[in-house]
């Protein structure tokens, strides 16, 4: 018996209501000639994207990046000293949504990176630089969350991305990952046979003889065995169908269609019998045995 997911950590987050990812204001930061780091990549960024710095961003604040600040401060009738003070960089930040693609350098893109990476689409140090990999990251979790796919970070992206551990969150978490054992475990199935898999995950989370969450259930294993075979084989990874997440969630919801069952499996392909003599026989549903 087995399981599998990666994909709606985020079509739920924009479910949930968009928030706009706005840059962070600077007004306590100043920075000129000798400065470096993420808040002068952010600066060169910025200046970039406004057409005011042609070269590579470096987090160095040099006389290239100088005199880019003092053609903003021209063009914005400010005091036009070649230090970017709270006033510059208020002016240069007013109304300014992070949009991030490639080519871009900066914290901003070491902070996307590093999510991505705790969320599994992204496998490699976190550079700061948005290059190709980085870009397919992006395209893997639009796709998962049903964003626009173009490998460019803006704010629905990134709002879907950043989205807070609120209660909220932490279900769209456990419907994710149980749309995807469900999708794993019971192509072919009926959509009563997929809801009833799932009932298995949430029936095991609230029982004290298994892990306490839905992922914890999955990616359980006994004696170095992964307890799901999607696991194993790494089909947990596939991209759910629509039917699979919504027996997800009704699943999640309560329905039980297989009763209080903790154990099923296929008798067609299952390399043991071990549930069969041990456990008790609740149901048949399609080609899966259920047992508690």
């Amino acid at each position: 018996m087995k399981f599998s997911f990666k994909l709606t950590l985020c079509a739920f987050a924009l479910a949930i209501g968009l928030t706009l990812y706005a840059a962070p204001t600077f007004a306590a930061t100043l920075l000129k000639v000798g400065s470096s780091g993420g808040n002068v990549s952010d600066l060169q960024q910025t200046l970039k994207n406004k057409g005011y710095y042609s070269h590579h961003v470096t987090g160095y604040y040099g006389s290239i990046t100088k005199n880019s600040i003092i053609k903003f401060q021209k063009d914005n009738r400010l005091l036009v000293d070649g230090i970017a003070g709270p006033q510059t960089l208020d002016r240069l930040y007013a109304n300014n949504t992070t949009v991030l693609k490639v080519g871009q350098s900066g914290s901003q893109v070491t902070k996307l990176q590093q999510t991505l990476k705790n969320k599994g689409y992204f496998n490699h140090r976190a550079t700061g630089y948005y290059g190709s990999i980085t870009k397919n990251a992006v395209i893997r979790f639009q796709r998962d969350c049903g964003l626009t796919v173009d490998g460019i970070a803006g704010p629905q992206t990134l709002n879907a991305l950043y989205k807070g551990n609120t209660a909220a969150s932490v279900q769209n978490k456990d419907i994710y990952w149980l749309s995807r054992i469900i999708d794993a475990e019971s192509k072919g199935e009926s959509y009563t046979g997929k809801v009833a898999v799932g009932s298995v995950v949430m029936n095991r989370v609230k029982s004290s003889a298994f892990p306490n969450t839905v992922k914890g259930v999955i990616f359980e294993y006994y004696k170095g065995i992964p307890m799901f075979s999607p696991v194993e084989n790494g089909t947990i990874y596939n991209t759910p169908s629509q039917e699979s997440i919504k027996a997800a969630h009704a699943a999640y919801n309560g329905q039980k269609p297989a009763g209080n069952a903790t154990y099923f499996y296929n008798p067609a392909i299952a390399r043991s019998t071990w549930i069969a003599r041990n456990k008790s026989y609740v149901a048949r549903i399609g080609n899966h045995v259920f047992y508690a």
